[in-house]
This record gives C-alpha cells, sequence and structure tokens, in this order.
C-alpha cells in the first residue's frame, strides 16, 4: 500500500514553499461594498471612501514585490485603503504645511474688537464725559477743537483771542484733568 502525503513537503533542509502572496485585487474587488461601507463610515465621506479604496486597488497591484505574510488579507486591504484616502487629503491641503500658513491664517483672522474691549472703550468714553463736564467751557474748547478737529495750534489761538503758550497751558491743565490724558502725553 502506497501512502500519500499528508501534509506540504518540504525541500531537503524541511523548510515549507513560500506561499503564493493573496490576489488583493481581486479580494477588494470582491469585498467592495465592505470595504466602501466601512471605509466611507470612517471616513465620513463616500467620496474620500472611492477615492481611497481606487488608490489601495493600485498601490496593490504589485504583489509581485510583496514578501510578508498577511494574517486578514481584508484588513490588510482596509489598512492600505485608509492610509491612500489619508494621504489624499493631506495632498489636497497643501497650504496646511506651508511656511506662510500663519500669513494665510492672519487675512481670515477677525480683527474687529470684542465685547470685553468693546465694554471698556464704553466705560472709557464714560469716565471721559463726566471729567470733561467738571472742566471749564474754554478747556473744554480747546481740547475739542486740537484733539477731535485737529485744529491746529494757531487756529485755536486766533479762534479764543489767545497766545500759543495760553493754548498749550489751557490744553495741559485739561490733559491732566482727564483720565486718559494721565496715559496720554500732550
Amino acid at each position: 500500500m502506497m501512502s500519500l502525503p499528508c501534509g506540504p513537503r518540504g525541500d531537503a533542509a524541511g523548510r515549507l514553499p513560500a506561499a503564493a502572496p493573496p490576489d488583493f485585487q481581486a479580494l477588494l474587488t470582491a469585498n467592495y461594498a465592505a470595504l466602501h461601507q466601512r471605509l466611507a463610515r470612517y471616513l465620513g465621506c463616500a467620496d474620500a471612501a472611492t477615492e481611497g479604496l481606487h488608490d489601495a486597488w493600485l498601490r496593490l497591484a504589485d504583489t509581485a514585490a510583496f514578501t510578508g505574510t498577511v494574517q486578514s488579507p481584508l484588513a490588510y486591504i482596509y489598512r492600505v485603503a485608509c492610509n491612500a484616502a489619508t494621504d489624499r487629503v493631506r495632498a489636497d491641503r497643501p497650504w496646511q504645511y506651508a511656511g506662510d500658513a500663519e500669513d494665510t491664517l492672519a487675512h481670515l483672522a477677525d480683527h474687529s474688537p470684542g465685547p470685553e474691549l468693546i465694554a471698556e472703550a464704553r466705560s472709557d468714553l464714560k469716565a471721559v464725559e463726566r471729567a470733561m463736564q467738571g472742566l471749564p467751557n474754554r478747556h473744554q474748547d480747546i481740547l475739542v477743537a486740537l484733539r477731535v478737529h485737529e485744529l491746529t495750534r494757531h487756529e485755536v489761538a486766533v479762534r479764543h483771542g489767545l497766545s500759543l503758550r495760553r493754548v498749550d497751558t489751557t490744553l495741559r491743565q485739561a490733559l491732566r484733568h482727564l483720565p486718559v490724558g494721565r496715559q496720554v502725553a500732550a
């Protein structure tokens, strides 16, 4: 009676023949719907899943270069598709990695004052208004003419019949009286 071998035959050194790598493209094609659904759920976008699986199919075309063993070919295909989709997303956003990204973001930033700055400015304005009411009328007129209407010292002196020195003194006294005038020099 002749015995039949029950397992794969090894070579003279007892090594088993290398198993051929699985046909990843055929597996991807056969399991496309399940892989697409899983990948779309992971990525949050069906279009990105389609592109990722397409890129994975192209990457898996060269199985001749594959020398390792894969315990779960479908999990391997899924991971290749995830990596391909991630690479595509990164490639579609080149500005994210550019050196001038800060300049781009600076143009997008909202530089308008927030609620805190607006409240602070309103509070400062009310304090200035209260202080202005405590000034004599001539001090108020000179301060407004010079700082708000931006008239020259000479124009204010002519308008009020004062010397330039007296205009400077009046302005200095008015600014000292204002809470903002303490921070801003005349």
